[in-house]
This record gives C-alpha cells, sequence and structure tokens, in this order.
C-alpha cells in the first residue's frame, strides 16, 4: 500500500464528505485515494509538500473538520531501528547542521528481541533510539525541524510507519499558523 500523506479529521460521516469537499475545492482530483478510516485519509499526490502548502494557504483560519495534512517521505516497517536508520538519512539531507529538531511519535514502534519476536517498544525508548543517532541539537520546547512517525494501520493486522522530516509548523493544526514553507 504507497501513499504519501495522511490527513486526519473531526470523526463523522458527514465530515468525510466535508473533508473531500474540501481537498476538491483546495487543490482539485490530483489525488488518488489510497484508504478512508475513521478519522483518518490516505492519499498518494504527485508532491506531498506542495499539496500540503496549497491545502494550508487554502484551509488557514477557514472552518474545516481537517486537523492535520501530513506528508510522508517514506513508509517503513514499525521497527524502531529501521525508523531511526530512515530518519537519520533525511535528517542529514534536509536539516541545518546548527538547526534544532525534536521527535514526535503517534502510535507504536516494535523491536525484535534476542529470542526474535517482536515486541512493543516504550514510546519514550522509541523516541530517545530515533534521536540517538542524529547529529544536530534537540530542543522539546521550540524545534525548527520535527522527525515525525506515525503508525497507520492498513489492514486488519497490518500496520506501517509513516516517516516525515519537515519544518515544525507542518505538524500542526492545519488552521493555526501562518502558511510558510514546508521544507
Amino acid at each position: 500500500m504507497e501513499f504519501n500523506m495522511v490527513v486526519t479529521y473531526e470523526p463523522g460521516r458527514e465530515n468525510v464528505e466535508w473533508v473531500f469537499q474540501q481537498l476538491n475545492s483546495c487543490i482539485g482530483t490530483t489525488y488518488v485515494v489510497v484508504k478512508v478510516r475513521p478519522s483518518i485519509i490516505l492519499l498518494k499526490v504527485s508532491d506531498p509538500y506542495d499539496t500540503w502548502l496549497k491545502l494550508k494557504k487554502c484551509l488557514y483560519k477557514a472552518d474545516t473538520a481537517v486537523h492535520r495534512v501530513i506528508p510522508v517521505d517514506e513508509i517503513v516497517d514499525p521497527l524502531v531501528e529501521k525508523v531511526a536508520k530512515k530518519a537519520k538519512e533525511y535528517v542529514d539531507k534536509r536539516v541545518p547542521k546548527d538547526a534544532t529538531f525534536r521527535v514526535t511519535l503517534h502510535g507504536r514502534l516494535y523491536r525484535v528481541d534476542e529470542r526474535g519476536r517482536l515486541v512493543r517498544e516504550h514510546s519514550m525508548d522509541a523516541v530517545r533510539a530515533i534521536a540517538k543517532g542524529i547529529d544536530r541539537r534537540v530542543d522539546l520546547k521550540n524545534p525548527q525541524w520535527t522527525v515525525y512517525v506515525r503508525t497507520v494501520p492498513v489492514h486488519k493486522w497490518f500496520i506501517v510507519a509513516a516517516l516525515s522530516v519537515a519544518r515544525s509548523h507542518v505538524f500542526k493544526n492545519i488552521r493555526v499558523g501562518e502558511p510558510a514553507p514546508p521544507l
């Protein structure tokens, strides 16, 4: 299952229709709907960051059911080691050496224990493991950049981790904050 944008919204059947009307009016029908679940829509778009900026400009201070629009850089298995490796690659490419960052985890990641079993990792341990390999200064209160990891159920017993590395304002509510470049 391939997607590169996550849209979260207020629950309710009527809100799904409203969100799609707003998506169509803001960006047209230039997207493919991959999956619709309660309060979450997975989309495939040509450029997730350009689409995010268009939606931000369109929905800023608007009356909308949309909470967040999250551009996704990569889909990885929800294993701490794999997420940490990919996060480091994206941070090394995008984030200036003197910039600050934080790691935000929405959901659960796993690790493989010494007996080869899949074990749920504590959230703080997963965040620390991801941040440990990144050679930038951590700022939890006011970071310039965010490594955002969200686990997304794509089938009944199958989840993936959606990884994004962008400026921190990208991961705030779509209605809050002036529109600004995401990268």
